[in-house]
């Protein structure tokens, strides 16, 4: 699978009337979300990619609200948004999940394009894929007439590039006769203490 349009989808790209469409696979370990904002669902074979072939992608699945721009910079792209709908009662379920962090926590979210007929609704040339990335942690905003799920997902570069918070100058809270940290303290102050 190529990550770009081929000639069909890009000559539907540079038409006067255009229909793209937005393919968006969530891997969430209690079960993934495969949905689609185009007009009726998707189901793929043939593709090469295990995430689409054999697997429907659903239209307009209420859980999902909107999925947000993807902004190329140096050293990948920016966090991707995705609004998840997060009502009490109806998204209970999908609460339950993004409730517990190992069920979303650097695992994987995809999106794919396509191009569609605007008249006919069939699709044009190839599905690309055109973004990659883990998903982080989730915000609930709103209330419980209106609440949905921000939930951000950071590109593989990104992910990989954050620092890891991790010292080992913490070790005497779990052995308190280990100074090792103290002593890396003072060698790298210069200082020549023996102990």
């Amino acid at each position: 699978m190529d990550s770009r349009p081929d000639d069909a989808a890009n000559a539907a790209l540079s038409a006067t009337v255009r229909k793209p469409v937005t393919f968006c696979f969530l891997d969430l370990a209690d079960g993934p979300i495969r949905v689609t904002n185009a007009p009726y669902s998707f189901a793929f074979a043939g593709t090469g990619d295990e995430d689409l072939d054999g697997f429907t992608f659903t239209a307009i699945d209420p859980r999902v609200v909107s999925v947000g721009a993807v902004k190329a910079r140096e050293g990948g792209t920016d966090t991707l948004s995705l609004q998840l709908s997060g009502l009490a009662g109806v998204d209970d379920e999908l609460m339950t999940q993004i409730g517990n962090r190992a069920n979303y926590v650097g695992r994987d979210c995809r999106l794919w394009r396509a191009m569609l007929d605007p008249q006919q609704l069939t699709r044009i040339g190839a599905i690309w894929s055109y973004y990659t990335g883990y998903m982080s942690v989730p915000k609930i905003v709103g209330d419980r007439t209106s609440q949905t799920i921000n939930l951000d997902v950071e590109s593989y570069l990104a992910f990989f590039s954050q620092a890891s918070n991790r010292t080992y100058l913490d070790q005497q809270s779990y052995d308190p006769n280990d100074r090792s940290a103290e002593l890396a303290i003072a060698i790298a102050n210069g200082a020549n203490r023996k102990s």
